[in-house]
């Protein structure tokens, strides 16, 4: 069914089935989930921000428009924020869109909690044109046939698209070959320490990105324990979660069946409780919770370690991070800047395979990475309303207004927006923050295994069954909760039973073909 545009456009091309959708999830699906997620999916490209910015590589779109016709794009895009300024924003952004490339957006913001079963839904049928590959592997997305081949397009795109990402980050992307997602602007690697109640930081002369051993940490624990008793010394970084990895590689395998330690500088697929790196950070761990540094119920928790350290009832607890700073904390660091071997691929924008105009998409989803004045429009949202600018470069949200109530909230947000680089950064994270992020991706130490995905497909019991038994063992081991070595010796009895050494021996082999296919 067309509907006809307003004015003289001409012809509107519009999806009959999907609108009422996408306006009910539009009003119903985005919804404020509890936490915002650190990334530091948390959250950026070693390209330069400072190639073409103005939309020449989605100049195609050009003749579209002069051509009259004006092709509807549906975008579906993560949110831990509700956004009820969403559509006021999709229009201003539609004012540059349609004349210059020929495309209308029909932007839906999706929850991160609802995200899995609304994603999945939409990829079902042609609901969806450009959509964020989130929550699940890109592998899963291609082995589903849910995303569409980007090579050809990829090739024929104008040189300051190319810009935005070199030919090796775009292997991030890449599956058996083939081009399925881009990589959007965030930290693809992290920084792992401590962060330090602000006030005690400056107390015990602790600057910011201080370095430090886990023997100095220890130190510091015992320390500050005796001067503030009622106060937690440490505690997880994450509801049970001590902290969200470390110098292991799951190579893209969350539930670290089969790690490569060692910040992925190794070629040889180990059992995560077998490696030295493990075993050193648990030893602490356990130390530290026999010695009544970490809290005694740790594993029941449910607050995040920042929230408790700002209500005063933690100094301390370990962190993943870039270059973003987090109120009330000094953040120090332990681990230099690495990234595992999916980290490009864990938050991409790719085009639905359903998608019944896949060439308006791909127009789209290169507007998204470089027009600025549509960069600004998503992250920012529209001045004067949802945000202000202040002298440095910076922007603020309204004055008594946050992220979470400013009716659009996607400037605390830059880390999920396709490419955040070319928008004010927020007040909080500076000036140069997108110069700093650039640059931090830049000296960031990729794992040998960057852009390897293991897939299960083969072992998929075995898999399941192994998943189990972390569930059961790894988040007390890394708490310091139980005795390292009689769980350690316990679990690995438990996954030899439920087929590890099968899951072993099939990572391995698939990591050899992929280093030999490098």
């Amino acid at each position: 069914m067309l509907r006809t545009a307003c004015g003289s456009d001409g012809k509107r091309i519009m999806k009959s089935g999907g609108i009422m959708m996408k306006r009910f999830l539009k009003k119903a699906a985005a919804v404020m989930t509890a936490a915002v997620m650190g990334v530091s999916l948390a959250a950026c490209g070693s390209g330069t921000a400072s190639a073409g910015g103005e939309g020449s590589a989605a100049a195609g779109g050009e003749s579209a428009a002069a051509g009259g016709t004006i092709t509807e794009v549906n975008v579906c895009i993560p949110t831990v924020y509700d956004m009820p300024d969403a559509e006021e924003v999709e229009t201003a952004i539609n004012e540059i869109a349609e004349p210059k490339y020929g495309v209308h957006l029909d932007i839906t913001f999706v929850s991160t909690g609802n995200w899995l079963q609304q994603s999945n839904l939409l990829l079902t049928g042609d609901e969806v044109d450009v959509i964020a590959a989130f929550m699940t592997p890109l592998t899963t997305y291609v082995k589903n046939g849910q995303l569409a081949p980007l090579d050809d397009y990829y090739a024929s795109a104008a040189d300051d698209f190319k810009a935005i990402w070199s030919e090796e980050e775009i292997k991030g992307t890449t599956v058996d070959g083939q081009i399925y997602a881009i990589p959007n602007l965030r930290n693809f690697g992290n920084r792992f320490g401590l962060n330090i109640d602000k006030a005690i930081a400056e107390e015990f002369g602790i600057e910011p990105y201080h370095k430090w051993s886990l023997e100095e940490i220890d130190a510091f624990l015992h320390e500050v324990h005796e001067k503030y008793p009622d106060r937690y010394a440490l505690v997880p970084q994450s509801g049970d979660t001590m902290v969200n990895g470390w110098t292991w590689d799951g190579l893209g395998d969350g539930k670290f069946i089969g790690v490569i330690p060692d910040c992925g500088q190794g070629t040889e697929v180990q059992n995560l409780f077998d490696t030295d790196d493990f075993q050193e950070f648990i030893g602490w761990t356990r130390k530290w919770y026999q010695d009544g540094l970490i809290m005694a119920d740790a594993l029941s928790n449910t607050e995040a370690g920042s929230q408790l350290i700002a209500n005063q009832k933690a100094v301390s607890c370990f962190d993943n991070y870039a270059n973003n700073e987090l109120a009330g904390a000094v953040r120090t660091v332990v681990i230099e800047p690495w990234s595992v071997a999916n980290s490009y691929s864990e938050l991409c924008y790719g085009i639905n395979a359903n998608s019944k105009n896949k060439d308006a998409a791909w127009t789209a989803l290169q507007m998204l990475y470089t027009d600025k004045e549509v960069c600004v429009l998503l992250n920012n949202g529209i001045e004067g309303k949802h945000y202000t600018k202040n002298d440095d470069g910076t922007i603020s949200f309204p004055e008594g207004k946050t992220a979470a109530d400013c009716g659009y909230g996607m400037a605390d947000l830059y880390w999920i927006a396709p490419y955040s680089g070319w928008s004010n950064p927020i007040d909080y994270n500076g000036p140069t923050f997108f110069e700093d992020l650039i640059q931090f991706n830049k000296d960031t130490m990729k794992s040998k295994a960057y852009g390897f995905f293991f897939d299960t497909s083969s072992v998929v019991d075995q898999y399941s069954a192994c998943s189990n038994v972390m569930d059961k063992y790894y988040k007390a081991l890394l708490a310091g909760t139980v005795d390292p070595e009689s769980t350690i010796a316990q679990a690995n009895g438990e996954l030899e039973a439920a087929g590890l050494q099968d899951i072993l021996t099939e990572k391995q082999k698939q990591l050899d073909d992929f280093f030999a296919q490098k």
